[in-house]
Formats: structure tokens, C-alpha cells, sequence
């Protein structure tokens, strides 16, 4: 597996990580910033594909 899938993967399974970490806090002051955050990452992954298969 070359480093980009391997960057790929760790950075999804971080934003899924802080989806469910933050659904779970979702009561408290931080909950709803830890959802966005990852699903900010999921979008940036999403997007950096994008981006990766316009450019080639």
C-alpha cells in the first residue's frame, strides 16, 4: 500500500473516530465542534481525491 492510500486511510479513520466521539458528547460544550471536525476531515479527504483525479 503506497503512502497516499496509507495517509488516506489514517486521516478517514480519524474523522470517523471524531463522528462518533462527538455524537456521543453531544450534550456537552465540545460535542458538535468534535462532529465538525471530523467531518471536516472526510471532506478534505473527499476533496483531495477530487482534486488528485482532475489534475491527472
Amino acid at each position: 500500500m503506497d503512502i497516499i492510500a496509507r495517509t488516506t486511510l489514517t486521516i478517514a479513520f480519524i474523522g470517523l473516530l471524531g463522528l462518533v466521539a462527538g455524537f456521543t458528547c453531544r450534550e456537552r460544550p465540545y460535542g458538535p465542534y468534535v462532529m465538525w471536525a471530523g467531518v471536516m476531515c472526510m471532506l478534505g479527504v473527499i476533496v483531495y481525491h477530487i482534486v488528485r483525479t482532475v489534475q491527472s
